[in-house]
């Protein structure tokens, strides 16, 4: 019944989308009325705030300019920036998905050495994040190439390690696991955060969509949308293991192709 119910859903998804490419507009329908209006909803919210915060530190700005205390000039600035960064991320975020959403890529396969990438993909995540989590790497088996899109990889894997440090409370471990299993290179990412809810695991990678237990921890929303729609360009597979206040595992199974 459930897959029944699913499939319906897709042709309805499909139909709409059809509608919009062949028209040119929007279609004339409940199910695109509902989900143009969650859109909107969602970034005018997560865009309200930084904006918020600007503004605030933009009046702090002008009082200290005017007591002439630089330190705290600088902190509003840095605060200003940080704001920027987190305006620039969602719009990345907003572009990453619809561009896949409109636009079919192809993968550029080419060989990947997996040590040379699992320390830029570090030093990348080190750079967006900070360095106030633990992440343990761990070579399960040797491998000795990937073959697969490094870019599109590694934005797979940056937005798992994202969303694996923010609802992870800080210091926690996470551990990056790679593994050769047959016809495939499988990549763990796992936490030890506030896991996932059973009810939520339907509309897991729902654009916009938010788990029931994520409180007040900061986010869009589009990060595992944005790993389902690289993750079917690579032809891989995602699984998810995880339970409420106990962690989260993600892990993708990239096919090989004859090295």
């Amino acid at each position: 019944m459930k897959k029944k119910n699913l499939n319906s859903k897709k042709k309805k998804d499909r139909k709409i989308l059809a509608s919009v490419k062949k028209n040119g507009k929007p279609a004339d329908s409940k199910e695109f009325k509902k989900l143009q209006y969650e859109f909107i909803s969602s970034v005018s919210h997560q865009l309200r705030t930084p904006m918020a915060e600007m503004q605030s530190s933009l009046d702090l700005l002008e009082l200290y300019t005017r007591k002439e205390n630089t330190t705290r000039q600088l902190q509003a600035i840095n605060k200003i920036k940080r704001s920027v960064d987190n305006l620039k991320g969602t719009i990345e975020r907003i572009t990453l998905l619809y561009k896949h959403e409109l636009k079919k890529q192809k993968p550029s396969i080419t060989k990947v050495d997996p040590r040379k990438f699992v320390n830029e993909l570090l030093n990348d995540i080190l750079i967006q994040t900070g360095n106030n989590h633990f992440i343990n790497v761990n070579f399960e088996t040797e491998i000795k190439l990937i073959t697969t899109d490094e870019i599109i990889l590694k934005q797979i894997l940056l937005n798992l390690l994202e969303n694996a440090i923010k609802f992870s409370p800080e210091g926690g471990q996470i551990q990056l696991l790679l593994r050769q299993n047959k016809g495939s290179v499988e990549i763990s990412v796992k936490d030890e955060g506030i896991g996932i809810a059973k009810n939520d695991y339907n509309k897991l990678y729902h654009p916009f969509y938010r788990g029931s237990n994520v409180g007040s921890i900061p986010g869009v929303g589009l990060g595992l949308a944005i790993v389902k729609k690289l993750a079917f360009i690579l032809q891989a597979k995602i699984e998810c293991r995880s339970e409420t206040g106990k962690g989260t595992e993600f892990i993708v199974k990239i096919p090989q192709r004859n090295q």
